[in-house]
């Protein structure tokens, strides 16, 4: 007994002191794990939150901009489009369905600016493809520089970026490789090459028409032009488009997405009788050539092959993609837009001009695969607005709609101001749904602009083609609430802007009578696609609404560099894939 309790009370000293022990041990361990655990947590942190680098950055960004292009004409052309063009960003990448254009002026120079730099025309400052200059006193176009000369056109090539006033997500990648890198835009359009690829591009190449046909570009760039440029100009290939057939790619028959080939709605090439195919363009009239030249073909798919052309010479002769830095190449296809205005949204022409893009693309993805590899390139294709159904085709089906929204409302105004001071043509200006007025005449004979700009609000809304009219300085302080007025605030650009703001109804265009155009905050101007795909985009879709100037903070995260300084969009971070690193 007296063995089995002494036995019992070393046993439990012995567990004692060894309590005691681990007890140590373990406030000691406490002691440093918490001297540590905020460091490792830090560093597991950055492990699994690695940024961007030159290890897993895409070699190549590749943007795609399709002038005027609908999100529904995905949905409507569907059946005809390949596996291998516009659907292989649905099988392979990322789609935003619910993709708009977050401030009212819908137009190309907006747009494109808007999509490079991540933020509106109230932080830009591109607010229209041209506006009223009130320093300069005229009209101002919104890539025009007199300060450089044309390379390859002496007539179209005095252009450069100098009237966009912020960064572009391209100008902040060369900003951080040092300038390193290349970027180069490509589009028929001066503004959509220049404004998507920004200020320190290494090149924006853009068509001149006319009598001419060349690819240009201007010395803002470059001294001369690089001998692969001029080589495919020495081809003349507007030329031989020009004297070419446009017929339908595939039976007319099997065009199912589109009227009827004949419709009162579509304008008339000159020359031609109706607007029918197949176009024989080499039979066009001369006058035609006199009026626009070789620019007819920008009013075919040949538009659209030619900057594929050079897009892909491009990527060949500049080597993009073939070193450690990541280039860029900005494509805009804008022949789209050239067919949607002169034949309208239901033509077989506009139809035929999709699926003939969906070919561009995928012969534009298999040169990129081929060259650089499509698992070291990110893709991204949007567009820079929409368009609206010509208003007579409205019409016909029972549907609101109507042209002619400002017809009259200059002179108008300029009568019921002059009955009201006695001064004549007050008005100076009307663009981009805005009225200038004229500050000089007002200031000379001692008018109040607020009197002024209240009187012709009350004419303008007499205008049963007019929905509203604001007062540019209340803009601000319209209800939030309202999503139009959002639009307004962010396409108004305090400096630049006219004094009144004119809302048409919506389906009202100032514009003819066939074809048809676009500009405002309404849906069928700002519902855009945005696909995306490649090195460093995860497979999937949201339906979550996204905007225009969420793609450049999106492209910078992924790239793991500074946002453009104008930012004001936002990252989509559900399209990113996480990091391998």
């Amino acid at each position: 007994m007296f063995e089995h309790i002494h036995l019992t009370k070393v046993k439990n000293n012995v567990c004692l002191k060894v309590l005691c022990f681990k007890k140590i041990i373990f406030v000691f361990l406490s002691s440093i794990m918490k001297t540590l655990l905020p460091t490792c947590f830090i560093l597991f942190g950055l492990i699994a939150c690695n940024p961007s680098t030159q290890e897993n950055s895409p070699k190549l960004v590749v943007g795609i901009v399709v002038d005027q292009m609908r999100y529904d004409y995905l949905t409507r052309f569907w059946d005809d489009l390949g596996p291998n063009g516009f659907k292989r960003f649905y099988k392979e990448g990322f789609v935003a369905h619910n993709h708009h254009f977050n401030y009212y002026q819908t137009l190309t120079g907006p747009g494109h600016a808007s999509i490079s730099t991540g933020s509106t025309p109230s932080v830009h400052g591109i607010i229209g493809n041209e506006w009223y200059d009130r320093t300069m006193q005229h009209e101002v176009y919104c890539v025009h520089d007199d300060d450089v000369t044309g390379l390859g056109s002496a007539v179209k090539g005095r252009k450069s970026p100098k009237h966009l006033i912020t960064t572009t997500f391209a100008d902040q990648l060369r900003l951080h490789t040092q300038f390193r890198n290349k970027v180069i835009g490509v589009s028929l359009k001066d503004r959509s090459a220049i404004l998507s690829t920004g200020h320190s591009a290494n090149a924006a190449y853009w068509f001149a028409g006319d009598q001419e046909g060349v690819f240009t570009t201007s010395t803002y760039y470059m001294d001369s032009l690089p001998k692969w440029v001029s080589d495919y100009n020495a081809k003349k290939y507007p030329h031989q488009y020009a004297s070419s057939v446009w017929n339908t790619l595939r039976p007319i028959e099997t065009y199912s997405a589109s009227g009827p080939d004949d419709m009162p709605y579509e304008g008339i090439f000159k020359g031609a009788e109706r607007p029918t195919f197949p176009y024989d363009l080499s039979n066009l009239s001369p006058d035609y050539y006199k009026d626009k030249g070789l620019d007819l073909v920008c009013n075919t798919p040949f538009g659209n092959t030619m900057v594929t052309d050079m897009a892909v010479l491009a990527l060949a002769n500049e080597d993009l993609g073939k070193t450690a830095e990541t280039d860029v190449l900005m494509v805009s296809y804008s022949s789209t837009d050239h067919i949607g205005h002169q034949f309208g949204l239901t033509s077989v022409e506009i139809q035929d001009t999709y699926l003939r893009l969906d070919l561009e693309l995928e012969r534009l993805f298999s040169e990129i695969d081929q060259m650089v590899g499509m698992d070291q390139v990110t893709l991204f294709l949007t567009s820079d607005h929409g368009a609206v159904h010509v208003p007579k085709y409205l019409n016909d089906h029972k549907l609101p709609g109507g042209h002619d929204k400002s017809e009259g409302i200059k002179n108008q105004v300029n009568q019921a101001l002059f009955s009201k001071t006695g001064v004549d043509n007050l008005v100076l200006y009307i663009g981009n749904d805005q009225i200038y007025l004229d500050y000089e005449k007002i200031e000379k004979n001692k008018l109040v602009l607020n009197e002024l700009t209240g009187e012709a609000i009350r004419v303008i809304l007499r205008f049963s083609t007019i929905e509203k009219a604001f007062k540019t300085t209340d803009v601000p302080f319209l209800s939030p609430s309202e999503k139009l007025h959002n639009l307004l605030l962010r396409g108004n650009h305090v400096k630049r802007a006219g004094d009144i703001y004119m809302i048409p109804k919506p389906g009202h265009i100032d514009y003819g009578h066939t074809g048809t155009t676009h500009g405002t905050g309404f849906s069928y101007d700002t519902h855009a696609p945005l696909l995306m795909m490649g090195r460093g985009i995860k497979s999937g879709q949201t339906y979550e609404m996204t905007s225009i100037t969420d793609i450049a903070p999106t492209m910078c995260a992924l790239l793991g560099i500074a946002f453009p300084n104008g930012m004001t969009g936002d990252v989509i971070s559900e399209a990113l894939a996480k990091s391998d690193k």
